[in-house]
C-alpha cells in the first residue's frame, strides 16, 4: 500500500517543524521580535508606560533573542546567515533607526533602557 501524496506532504511538513531553524530563520525571527518590542515602546503614550510594555513584549519573544545571541556567538552559523543579512540590510537599518529614536526619546527612563539591555543580553 502506497501512502497518498497529501499524507507524504503532511509528513514532510511535520518533519520540518522538528528541524532546527536555519541561521536566516533565526535572524528573521530576531528582527521580528525586535520590531515587536520597539513597537510596544513607540505605541506607548509616555516613556514610563513604554518600559513595561517593551518588557512584556520581550518576555513573550525572549527565545528569539536568546537564539540570536547564540547565533552571534557561533561564527560558522553567523556566516551562514550573511547572505540573508545582506539581502535584508534595509530592514535592519530601519529597526536600528527606530531603536535609536526610542532610546533617545526615553533616555531618562530606566525601564526602557532595561528593555534594551534585555534584548542585548537575554
Amino acid at each position: 500500500m502506497r501512502p497518498s501524496v497529501p499524507l507524504l506532504l503532511l509528513a514532510c511538513v511535520a518533519c520540518r517543524k522538528d528541524a532546527a531553524p536555519t541561521p536566516a530563520e533565526i535572524t528573521a525571527r530576531a528582527w521580528e521580535a525586535h520590531g515587536i518590542v520597539i513597537a510596544a515602546g513607540e505605541q506607548s503614550r509616555t516613556c514610563a508606560e513604554a518600559g513595561p510594555a517593551m518588557q512584556a513584549a520581550f518576555v513573550k519573544h525572549r527565545q528569539a533573542f536568546v537564539d540570536a545571541v547564540a547565533l552571534d556567538r557561533d561564527r560558522a552559523r553567523l556566516e551562514a546567515a550573511t547572505a540573508y543579512i545582506e539581502a535584508n540590510e534595509q530592514r535592519y537599518r530601519d529597526l536600528d533607526t527606530r531603536m535609536e529614536a526610542l532610546s533617545d526619546r526615553c533616555a531618562d527612563e530606566p525601564t526602557v533602557q532595561a528593555a534594551f539591555d534585555q534584548m542585548e543580553n537575554p
